[in-house]
């Protein structure tokens, strides 16, 4: 990952990402109502310039954004300040930062490519450990295809072969998971893309 190459994404006008929620937030939300304890706290991993951040918030969730980027993380703040959202951001590596205490949710939409194949195990394993009990996991990474063409505007970006997110939590028990295809414009260059997506939530031996 390198953090000149997101810098440069979020200085330029407007949004970089857009405004509207991720399908994967929206989705967390879904399944939250159906949990026997309603999720409270969220960690935002890869948080960018803040979308999915301020869309928790604003469901009265108690978020902690973390993007490597600080030009991201004051743009985000000063979007959260500007709509009267309470969201607290900090500058961190998703391949380094360490969650200090456990949460109801960890969340990310997008980031997880960043992520080198030598280190996924140990990291899902500490966002795990870093999960209360009855809590979720709600993420998703970009996965090749053969039909579709490789693209990518970071150079650090490494794929997850199809089906190796969801290995990631065969001890939970699997809410959603799946694969979708879909056009992004984030980069103005509309472009197919395919993603793994996973919600599990962690067993909680009190429900």
């Amino acid at each position: 990952m390198s953090e000149p190459i997101y810098d440069e994404r979020y200085a330029r006008p407007g949004l970089y990402w857009g405004s509207k929620p991720t399908g994967l937030a929206r989705d967390v939300l879904r399944i939250a109502r159906s949990l026997p304890r309603s999720p409270r706290t969220l960690v935002d991993l890869g948080s960018g310039e803040g979308r999915d951040s301020i869309y928790f918030a604003r469901r009265g969730y108690r978020v902690l954004g973390v993007d490597i980027s600080s030009v991201g993380v004051r743009k985000a703040e000063r979007r959260a300040s500007r709509l009267g959202v309470n969201v607290r951001f900090l500058v961190g590596d998703i391949r380094t930062y360490r969650l200090s205490r456990r949460v109801d949710v960890v969340f990310c939409s997008g980031a997880l490519n960043n992520l080198p194949r030598r280190i996924r195990a140990a990291r899902f394993e500490h966002f795990k450990a870093h999960t209360a009990p009855g809590g979720i996991n709600a993420m998703n990474a970009d996965v090749p295809k053969p039909y579709i063409p490789p693209y990518s505007m970071n150079p650090f970006s490494s794929p997850f072969r199809s089906g190796e997110l969801l290995g990631y939590y065969g001890d939970w028990q699997i809410l959603d998971s799946g694969q979708v295809e879909f056009v992004s414009n984030a980069s103005g260059v509309p472009h197919r893309k395919a993603m793994d997506v996973v919600i599990a939530r962690k067993p909680d031996p009190d429900s």
